[in-house]
């Protein structure tokens, strides 16, 4: 209880704090029925369903072993499309903000003028086109016309090639805005402390800008990681065997659409569950506390 003392010595009051006795345990470790993730455990029963019926039922069983070898196609493509379209979209996200230099000459302005208009109309022309056009403009116009410039046979470049350039020239487009939006979130004091202390340019870009931009455009970047590879099922129309394709042949040689379309799904949301919870721990993991 709270009391209040006479100091004789000191000739003040001294007020006695209130003794708090500790919360009970039910108090301390408790969690709120509408903050739990329902829709994970929903996600995950349904996967669970579904393993559990290609594990005894001998239908959904054939089907998945012959739609799953296309795992490894799309992984690849993924992979491959993706880190491609990353540095695509770095040089085309850095070009469509670029400055000249003060002091630059008239020479040098006009370059930097022509880049940034020249990254924008790239960005802005891929951006209007479906993306399933694009991949056959890319597959059967771009890539022969590539081929006769390199001189080889245009067979030489296989329908997988052409899808994943594709996907990676049409998503470098979405990901330079992302690292465009990234790099101007970075505070301009940032910037101007990196030159105070004798950094040039792409030091500053480099070693200040970047790292802290990163952080900004993970979030983006990791839903057009997951769009991509959701996106890899267009490879189908390019008869590529990737999952999509593999079900397709599968069904229509069987004629079990069921068993064959409800496990392509499944397993697309499965691929995309566990990126997503991939990237919202490596989220976590570097983001500065108290932001």
């Amino acid at each position: 209880m709270p009391g209040v003392f006479y100091c004789g010595t000191c000739d003040v009051e001294i007020v006695k704090p209130e003794e708090t006795s500790p919360a009970p345990a039910s108090s301390i470790i408790s969690w709120s029925a509408s903050e739990f993730p329902w829709w994970l455990v929903a996600l995950l029963g349904i996967i669970g369903a579904m393993a559990l019926t290609v594990f005894l039922n001998v239908e959904y069983q054939e089907a998945f072993l012959r739609i799953i070898p296309g795992l490894t196609l799309t992984f690849a493509v993924t992979i491959a499309a993706f880190i491609a379209s990353l540095a695509l979209g770095l040089i085309i996200g850095l070009g469509r903000i670029a400055q000249p230099r003060d002091g630059a000459g008239l020479a040098r302005r006009a370059l930097v003028t022509f880049v940034r208009n020249a990254a924008t109309l790239y960005i802005e022309f891929v951006r209007g086109i479906p993306v399933i056009v694009f991949m056959f403009a890319v597959a059967f116009v771009l890539a022969p016309d590539f081929a006769d410039l390199i001189r080889v046979e245009s067979r030489a470049i296989t329908q997988a090639y052409r899808g994943a350039a594709a996907l990676a020239l049409f998503y470098a487009a979405f990901i330079a805005e992302v690292i465009r939006a990234g790099i101007q979130s970075v505070p301009v004091g940032q910037i101007e402390a990196g030159k105070a202390v004798g950094l040039h340019g792409r030091q500053v870009m480099r070693l200040i800008i970047l790292p802290q931009a990163v952080r900004n455009m993970l979030p983006a970047l990791g839903n057009d990681l997951i769009s991509l590879m959701k996106d890899t099922s267009l490879l189908s129309v390019l008869a590529v065997r990737e999952l999509t394709q593999q079900a397709r042949l599968y069904s229509g040689s069987t004629f079990r659409f069921r068993e064959s379309f409800f496990i392509l799904m499944v397993i697309y949301v499965a691929l995309t569950l566990i990126l997503s919870l991939l990237l919202r721990w490596y989220e976590n993991k570097i983001s500065v506390p108290g932001t």
